[in-house]
């Protein structure tokens, strides 16, 4: 019997390898999952590593950033599973107008945000008080709708890491950036650097956009509770949140899990609640979403 502990060990170092280890308390849904093998990447090159180990020991791998946009209904994973704690930035100046920002895929977006617009760098100060890190939001192409802008827009180029492990350049482009979509979602591409270019403007504005969003979000959505964010995609520029609603189904509670009645389009996680609950709560809101406007819901979270 293979000694897999030994062989990460090898690869990715003594000690940093754990067991069995309780991932709960790094997803922001909370749900209760154990992983085989918890190794926490913090440089570039152990992301590499990580991905080397994978393959040379035929395991799963799955990379998680700031734990956001999950929703693990299994209570074990197999295989190795990396946290992205890979955090660093450079800027550059491009020219008079604009500056070059190159950030690690393990970089919080809301403090990227917070730090950009303290700067005066425009175009992405709107995601302040986003979870997740830079990599989940080019995976997901995370937008602001107030005016609607997307993580992906003034995105240059980025260093990914293939399926066999070996690096590549590439352009935005390459993305075929969608709403709440990217290619990634098909390749399962790990972002590694991505760079952007900023419009240089007057702190005072950048701030001012920050402090908009930030209470924006504040206002609208559930604050300091167990959630995963934006449960569901709109439909053709629907909210997703406004069809629940309607269909009567803020505030239900299947379980530990509820609808929330401040935006219908997040479900909460009061304590330490079931999957089966979880997996009852998403099936009867999508069923009474089809019976009263005939519409199917697609989950936004990635379900595991």
């Amino acid at each position: 019997m293979i000694n897999y502990i030994s062989k990460l060990e090898e690869i990715l170092g003594k000690g940093r390898v754990k067991a069995n280890f309780d991932l709960s308390p790094y997803l922001t849904l909370r749900t209760q999952t154990k992983v085989q093998y918890y190794f926490e990447a913090v440089t570039r090159r152990d992301l590499i590593n990580a991905k080397i180990a994978s393959l040379k020991l035929q395991l799963p791998l799955f990379i998680i950033g700031g734990g956001s946009n999950l929703a693990i209904i299994k209570k074990k994973l197999t295989g190795l599973t990396v946290r992205n704690k890979y955090i660093a930035k450079k800027i550059e100046p491009i020219d008079q107008n604009s500056v070059k920002l190159t950030v690690t895929s393990g970089y919080p977006v809301s403090k990227l945000a917070k730090e950009l617009a303290n700067a005066g760098y425009e175009g992405l100060e709107y995601h302040l008080g986003l979870p997740g890190t830079v990599g989940g939001a080019i995976y997901m192409n995370s937008k602001w709708t107030k005016p609607l802008s997307y993580v992906g827009d003034n995105l240059i180029s980025a260093t990914l890491l293939d399926s066999r492990g070996k690096l590549k350049r590439v352009d935005k482009n390459y993305f075929s950036f969608a709403y709440d979509q990217s290619i990634l979602q098909k390749t399962k591409e790990i972002v590694l650097e991505a760079t952007f270019k900023l419009k240089k403007t007057k702190a005072k504005k950048t701030k001012e956009h920050a402090a908009f969003s930030l209470n924006y979000r504040k206002e609208t959505q559930p604050i300091g509770v167990f959630c995963s964010g934006c449960f569901f995609r709109n439909v053709d520029g629907v909210s997703a949140g406004k069809l629940i609603d309607q269909a009567g189904l803020k505030g239900k509670r299947i379980g530990k899990f509820h609808v929330s009645q401040k935006h219908a389009n997040f479900i909460i996680h009061d304590g330490v609640g079931k999957a089966e609950d979880l997996k009852k709560l998403i099936k009867l809101i999508k069923s009474q979403v089809k019976t009263k406007f005939g519409v199917k819901l697609e989950e936004e979270v990635i379900i595991i």
